[in-house]
């Protein structure tokens, strides 16, 4: 859907954003992709209301050694990995990236220097999705943290129920965690 011109890309976190994607889409006046995953009892990433805005991403967690953006659902799960990851001495940020089209590139530039690594994670191929648009933005950059991109690889997944199929692509937030550890760092 990314080259689809003048489309708009959102995926929300939770059923509060989807809240917030659906009014801020009634009022955009521009084609608009919504994106919705999970599970009808997906879990709460925000309680509260709160102001959004379609292209300005939200940092649910500062760190100054990993920066994980997350999309959708994802964005449950990698708040599970950088819990994870802190107890193996990582100091992680997360960032929703609700907006996948237009890219918030300043959130992408501040991750880049503050990070030692960038980590896009989605529930969506690895290819054409978050991580692709992240990395056609980085591509340019002389100094770039390394990237890692965590997504469905390009294959039919099994059938089966969400959970089964988060677990079989390996998206967990243990999952995520393990593979930073081993792709980032060489640990297990």
């Amino acid at each position: 859907m990314r080259a689809v011109p003048n489309l708009c890309i959102l995926s929300p976190a939770d059923c509060t954003e989807v809240v917030q994607v659906t009014t801020a889409a009634a009022r955009c006046g521009r084609p608009i992709y919504i994106r919705l995953t999970g599970t009808p009892g997906n879990p709460m990433i925000y309680r509260d209301d709160y102001p959004f805005t379609i292209g300005k991403s939200i940092s649910l967690r500062t760190g100054t050694g990993i920066s994980i953006i997350a999309t959708g659902s994802m964005v449950h799960h990698s708040l599970k990995a950088a819990e994870i990851l802190e107890t193996r001495g990582f100091s992680v940020s997360v960032i929703n990236m609700h907006t996948i089209k237009p890219l918030d590139t300043g959130v992408v530039d501040a991750a880049c220097s503050c990070s030692s690594a960038l980590v896009t994670v989605e529930e969506h191929s690895i290819i054409g999705g978050l991580g692709g648009a992240v990395a056609e933005y980085l591509s340019d950059r002389m100094n770039k943290p390394r990237h890692l991109i965590i997504g469905i690889p390009d294959s039919f997944p099994p059938a089966g129920d969400y959970s089964y199929l988060i677990e079989q692509a390996g998206l967990t937030g243990l999952q995520i965690a393990e593979k930073i550890l081993n792709r980032l760092y060489g640990e297990s």
